[in-house]
């Protein structure tokens, strides 16, 4: 499927802050508050559009796409990887959209940042994206337990 990448607006970052995802991916889920508004407005936050300019998907890259307390174990001490996080849609989730909609992001970023090596942040118990992620060839390079008693697995791709 093609898809386009926007700049994120206030229009779809306040769409996105009404996502609901289900169960334990509920963590996911984004306060809806002035802000969390102001994040996805002023840091590297882009929006992808399908076909008919509906918004499926949202992902950032640089600082906001770190987990914070990853600092305490030196888990972004090595520049030379472009962070990214991403965002599918909740009613996209496990219909097949993963991994064209990563590949859409993963060509953007290279272009617009001219990087090859690429780091996430994902919670181990994130069962289908970690699969999605394998498949486009990222591996695990560390993990880390949150403060909260979460995991969290690091991976990077070298491409």
């Amino acid at each position: 499927m093609p898809y386009k990448v926007v700049d994120m607006s206030e229009k779809y970052a306040r769409e996105i802050m009404n996502w609901r995802y289900e169960g334990i991916l509920s963590i996911y889920n984004l306060e809806e508050n002035e802000e969390t508004l102001k994040e996805l407005l002023t840091k590297e936050y882009y929006a992808v559009l399908d076909t008919k300019n509906n918004l499926i998907g949202f992902y950032c890259a640089g600082e906001a796409a770190t987990v914070p307390y990853g600092n305490e174990f030196h888990i972004y001490d090595n520049k030379d990887f472009l962070d990214i996080g991403l965002g599918l849609k909740p009613e996209y989730i496990g219909k097949r959209y993963g991994y064209p909609f990563l590949n859409c992001c993963l060509n953007f970023l290279k272009k617009k940042y001219n990087v090859n090596q690429f780091r996430l942040t994902v919670f181990d118990f994130n069962k289908q994206a970690i699969n999605v992620y394998h498949k486009a060839g990222f591996i695990i390079e560390n993990y880390f337990k949150s403060e909260n008693g979460f995991y969290f697995l690091v991976m990077t791709l070298v491409d």
